[in-house]
């Protein structure tokens, strides 16, 4: 058993869903028990917005920032946001889980100020853009000339010098190389595969995790099965430890941590923007209940105690340190 850091979580997007249904204490009732049984100790946990379709990404990513405040105030007795590296210690002496506040993609913010705003309410993550363009970046969907804009590279100050980590999965290669540019901290890709393994844009060249690595960042394994395998028969719990033995060879042990992006925190609707096929799981991992399974077989694959807590979780600890 090694207890986990989970660098992406789209949990609010599920309690935003079960708020409004007249729901509340979400995370209480329907995850807290899931995340012991599979040892989850903490996670970036992500305000995503599915844009398209939504047509007012202001209005839709202030809609789940407020669901997440009011979750956090009615499970304060559970829930801790982590804002510095002590509130882990805090959380731990209060018996409670701690969560770091984070950011996929900027579509809902438009400028610096509220970029700051979102800084003083707590968040210290954030990537840039989605799969596709915004004011500040371009993701793999968007134009391949398209890069980071000058508000995205005043993003990139302004949460380096505020103490925010800055993520890079779902960049395009232009907007990928000008983090690498512009950044002056380590970045995290945290929720991105090895493309030699799985050839599809949203996972990483050899060169893109090298630099990352270069950055004495990290990058968070995928769960989802279409970032795993072209193979739908080979989207198992197995070929996703093949990108994290793939990394490690490649970046070294220090850079390789899990960044699940489990699925079943999202309604079809939201699953239906991305993903092709029928909606299915990756077999053995489904959610967060199977994830000592990954612990398991890394030790079946000659991994160390001490190497297997690295990727599991002292990596993301690590980096956390260098940036919050």
């Amino acid at each position: 058993m090694s207890k986990i850091f989970d660098g992406h979580g789209d949990i609010w997007n599920d309690v935003v869903k079960k708020r409004l249904a007249g729901e509340k204490h979400i995370i209480q009732t329907h995850h807290l028990d899931k995340f012991k049984k599979g040892q989850i100790a903490s996670g970036i946990f992500v305000v995503w917005i599915d844009t398209p379709p939504d047509n007012k990404p202001e209005i839709r990513f202030k809609e789940i920032v407020d669901a997440m405040h009011a979750e956090l105030d009615e499970n304060a007795n559970h829930l801790h946001a982590v804002k510095k590296m002590e509130d882990f210690d805090i959380a731990a002496s209060l018996g409670k889980f701690p969560i770091v506040l984070g950011i996929e993609g900027m579509d809902g913010l438009k400028n610096l100020s509220e970029l700051e705003q979102m800084y003083n309410e707590g968040f210290r993550h954030a990537s840039l853009t989605w799969n596709t363009a915004n004011a500040f970046a371009t993701g793999v969907k968007g134009n391949p000339n398209g890069g980071l804009t000058q508000m995205g590279i005043k993003a990139i100050e302004l949460m380096e010098s505020k103490g925010m980590l800055v993520d890079v999965s779902h960049l395009n290669e232009k907007s990928f190389w000008d983090v690498v540019k512009y950044a002056k901290k380590p970045f995290i890709a945290s929720h991105s595969n090895a493309r030699k393994l799985c050839n599809v844009p949203r996972n990483l060249s050899d060169a893109q995790i090298l630099a990352i690595k270069k950055s004495d960042g990290l990058i968070g394994l995928n769960a989802f099965r279409e970032f795993i395998h072209v193979d739908s028969d080979k989207q198992t719990l197995s070929s996703y430890v093949d990108h994290i033995v793939y990394m490690v060879k490649l970046a070294g042990i220090d850079h390789v941590g899990l960044g699940f992006d489990f699925v079943d925190y999202l309604d079809e609707d939201a699953m239906g923007t991305f993903a092709t096929g029928d909606l299915m799981y990756t077999k053995e991992l489904e959610n967060c209940t199977k994830a000592q399974g990954i612990v398991k077989e890394l030790a079946q694959r000659g991994f160390s105690t001490d190497d297997i807590h690295k990727i599991c979780f002292n990596n993301f600890m690590r980096v956390l340190a260098l940036t919050l």
